[in-house]
C-alpha cells in the first residue's frame, strides 16, 4: 500500500534527522521523527516501506506499552480488577488502535501526556517536576502539545494549592520545562525568526476551514483583534468557543463508538458521587479533560479533526470504568453473588468489549488497494498534465501528490527538510494547489481568477468541503465556462470517480452577464 499524508512526512523527516538534517518543519512538531532517527540510522535500505514499516511496528509498540501505562493509572482510582478493566477498554478502542499502525505522532504523544498526568497525581508535590517535564516531551511531539503545560499547571494549582512547598516545586519544574522546549524554540527562531512559529500561525482566527486554508496560500494575516471588529465579539465567542465545545462533543461521540458512548455518559453522572475514588484524583481528571476542551476549542472550532482530541480518551476512559465497578460490586449485590461470580461478570464484560471492538474495526476506515493505487495513478496523470493552480481537493484524489513528488521524482534518503518546507521541491512542478474561500461556484470562479485558478475537481459523492463543486459532477452541462479535460470513467478507474475541468473565464464572464 503506497503511503501518503503525516505518515510520509515524519517518516522522510526522521531519516532526514539520521543524516544530520534538524531543520524544523513548517506545519508539524519534530519529536517524534527524532524518535524515529536512531532507528533508521541503523537501516540502510533502498524501499521507502521499509522505513514506512518500521516507523509503524515502533509505533504499534509505544501503544501496546501504553495499555500497561493506562493500568498504572488506572490504579490510582481502582483496585487490580478495575484497572485491568480500564485497559482492556484503551487497548481495543478500534479509532486508537487504527492510528497506532499508521506511523503517526499520536501514540507517542498520547503516553507522554499520560505519563505526565500519572505524576501528576502523586501525593506528593515535588512530582510536578517529572510530570512537567513530560510536558515539554508532548509540545516536542505535537503543536497543541502546549496545551498540556497550562492543563498540568492549572490541575497542579487547583490540587495541590495547600502544599507549604508546591510553589518552590513548581517553580523547579517550569525551569526544567523552558529548558527541555528551549533547542526547538531556538531552531524555530534560527529559522523563522519566530520560536513560536507554526504554518497556521497568524491565520487560525479564520471563519471557516476553507478560509484558513486560503490564508496559508495567499499568507494572509488574520488575528483575534480583527476577526471581532469585522464579526463583532458575539461572533467571536460563538465561532471559536462554543462551535469548538460543540464540536469537540460531536467529535468525542463520534470517536466513543462502538461501547464508550454508553459508558462515558454514565461515568461522568458517577464521578460527580465517587465514593469508591479518592476526590482528589477524580477532581484532577475532571479538571484534565474540561481544561483540554476549553484550550482545545478554538482549535476544533476550525480544523474539527477527531485525531486532535484522541489524547483525551484514556481520562473519559477512567470515568468509563466507574459505572462498570457500581454495577459489580453494588449492583449484583442485591442478587448475593459471591466474588468469584462477580469476576465472571466483569470477565464477560470484557469479551463483549473484544466482540464489538471486532466488529467496529472491520468496519473502520478500511483502506481499498484498488481505490488507493487509482489515486496514486492520478497524482502522476495530475503532475504531469495539470499546468497550473489547481483548487485544493478535498475528496482524496490527490492524497499521493507529494508521495510522488518526493518518492518518484527524488532519492528519499537524501531528503532535505528546508527544501520541502520553503517549497523548493514543490515549485519545481507546474501542477500547483491553491485554496478559496467561497459561497458558491460562481463566487469561486470570480475569486479564483485573480488567483490565477486554473482547474477544479469534482467528486461522484459530495464532500463536506466545496459540496458545490461536487454538484458539477452530474450536472457539468449546466456549466458551460468548466471545460472537462478529465473522467476517471474514461480511464478506466474502478473507484475513484472524479472529473477535472478546466476553467474558461472567457466564457464565464458572457455566461455570468447573461444571468446578471
Amino acid at each position: 500500500m503506497p503511503v501518503n499524508s503525516d505518515n510520509l512526512g515524519y517518516v522522510l523527516n526522521g531519516i532526514a534527522h539520521s543524516n544530520g538534517d534538524f531543520d524544523h518543519p513548517s506545519a508539524r512538531s519534530i519529536g517524534w521523527s527524532l524518535f524515529l532517527s536512531p532507528f533508521f540510522s541503523l537501516m540502510n535500505s533502498n524501499d521507502f516501506l521499509d522505513y514506512s514499516n518500521v516507523a509503524k511496528i515502533i509505533s504499534i509498540g509505544i501503544s501496546t506499552a501504553t495499555i500497561f501505562l493506562i493500568y498504572k493509572v488506572g490504579r490510582k482510582f481502582f483496585d487490580e480488577r478495575y484497572s485491568l478493566v480500564a485497559a482492556c477498554l484503551f487497548a481495543f478502542l478500534p479509532q486508537l488502535n487504527y492510528n497506532s499502525v499508521m506511523a503517526l505522532s499520536e501514540p507517542l504523544f498520547i503516553f507522554s501526556v499520560i505519563t505526565s498526568f500519572y505524576f501528576l497525581l502523586n501525593s506528593k508535590s515535588k512530582f510536578i517536576i517529572i510530570a512537567l517535564i513530560f510536558a515539554a516531551f508532548s509540545y516536542w511531539i505535537r503543536l497543541n502539545g502546549i496545551i498540556l503545560f497550562l492543563i498540568v499547571s492549572i490541575t497542579y494549582i487547583l490540587t495541590f494549592k495547600k502544599s507549604r512547598i508546591f510553589l518552590k516545586n513548581y517553580g523547579i519544574g517550569l525551569v526544567v520545562f523552558l529548558i527541555i522546549i528551549s533547542p526547538m524554540l531556538l531552531q524555530k527562531y534560527e529559522q523563522f525568526d519566530d520560536p513560536f512559529y507554526s504554518s497556521y500561525q497568524g491565520t487560525i482566527f479564520s471563519e471557516n476551514y476553507e478560509e484558513l486554508i486560503s490564508n496559508i496560500s495567499l499568507n494572509t494575516k488574520t488575528s483575534a483583534s480583527l476577526y471581532i471588529e469585522n464579526n463583532g465579539i458575539l461572533d467571536f465567542i460563538y465561532t471559536f468557543f462554543i462551535s469548538g465545545f460543540i464540536n469537540s462533543v460531536i467529535l468525542l461521540s463520534k470517536i466513543s463508538f462502538p461501547y464508550l458512548f454508553i459508558l462515558i455518559p454514565l461515568g461522568i453522572l458517577f464521578s460527580f458521587r465517587a465514593f469508591d475514588q479518592k476526590s482528589q484524583y477524580t477532581k484532577a481528571n475532571w479538571i484534565f479533560i474540561l481544561s483540554s476542551i476549553f484550550l482545545m476549542s478554538f482549535i476544533l472550532s476550525i480544523i474539527p479533526e477527531q485525531r486532535f482530541l484522541f489524547f483525551l480518551m484514556p481520562f473519559l476512559i477512567l470515568f468509563s470504568v466507574i459505572p462498570i465497578q457500581r454495577v459489580t460490586e453494588y449492583g449484583l449485590s442485591t442478587f448475593s453473588l459471591s466474588r468469584k461470580q462477580k469476576d465472571i461478570f466483569l470477565v464477560i464484560v470484557i469479551i463483549i468489549i473484544i466482540i464489538l471492538s471486532g466488529l467496529f474495526t472491520l468496519r473502520y476506515e478500511k483502506l481499498d488497494p484498488v481505490l488507493e493505487n487509482e489515486k496514486m495513478d492520478f497524482a502522476k496523470y495530475a503532475l504531469e498534465n495539470l499546468h497550473g493552480n489547481t483548487l485544493r481537493d478535498f475528496g482524496g484524489a490527490t492524497d499521493y501528490i507529494n508521495s510522488v513528488i518526493l518518492l518518484d521524482h527524488n532519492d528519499f534518503q537524501d531528503f532535505k527538510i528546508r527544501s520541502w518546507a520553503d517549497g523548493t521541491e514543490r515549485n519545481k512542478f507546474a501542477y500547483q494547489e491553491t485554496s478559496v474561500s467561497a459561497i458558491n461556484i460562481e463566487d469561486l470562479v470570480l475569486k479564483g481568477e485573480s488567483l490565477n485558478l486554473n482547474y477544479l475537481i469534482s467528486n461522484q459523492h459530495t464532500t463536506f468541503f466545496y459540496p458545490y463543486i461536487d454538484q458539477v459532477y452530474h450536472n457539468e452541462k449546466q456549466y458551460p465556462y468548466l471545460i472537462k479535460i478529465f473522467d476517471s470513467s474514461e480511464y478506466g478507474y474502478e473507484k475513484l470517480k472524479i472529473k477535472v475541468f478546466e476553467i474558461n473565464y472567457e466564457k464565464f464572464h458572457k455566461n455570468f452577464e447573461i444571468k446578471n
